[in-house]
């Protein structure tokens, strides 16, 4: 095919064999990948709640609060500062979840309320879950009366 005979000459057609070769394969590499370039995975992401759900308190949760006036609640019940450590020994010296929930006063003295922080991770527990409040929200002490709302509700 791309012989000729007879010829002392150069030839200056061009044997394009190889080319097409090379062609051919870069077009099946190119029909195979193009499949796998095209795959879409359908995702479903969940829409936000349109209602701030409060999580369910138990009765086994145990709260913390500190007030701006050096007030210090657990749970319900108002205690000594002197006191935290020996009730929080006594509360969670037979539970496995060693998790208390530390809700501090924003206008709080920073100091003190470190030191609170201190005194519940050297009584030993594991896991300190911080309250926070959203914006505009009022620091609430606990077993204060709830100020009604405007509409009478």
């Amino acid at each position: 095919m791309g012989m000729s005979t007879g010829g002392k000459g150069v030839r200056s057609d061009m044997n394009v064999t190889p080319l097409i070769d090379v062609l051919l394969v870069l077009l099946i590499i190119f029909m195979v990948v193009t499949p796998l370039m095209m795959m879409q995975h359908r995702l479903d992401v969940p829409k936000k709640a349109e209602v701030d759900l409060p999580p369910d308190v138990t009765q086994d949760q145990v709260v913390l609060t500190y007030t701006k006036d050096r007030q210090l609640y657990l749970n319900r019940t108002k205690i000594e500062v002197s006191m935290l450590a020996k009730k929080l020994d006594d509360i969670f010296k037979n539970r496995r979840e060693k998790t208390i929930f530390i809700n501090i006063d924003p206008e709080a003295n920073y100091g003190e309320a470190v030191k609170i922080v201190d005194t519940t991770r050297n009584a030993g527990l594991e896991k300190l879950a911080v309250i926070t409040m959203k914006k505009g929200e009022k620091f609430q002490v606990p077993g204060a009366a709830q100020p009604s709302s405007p509409t009478g509700m």
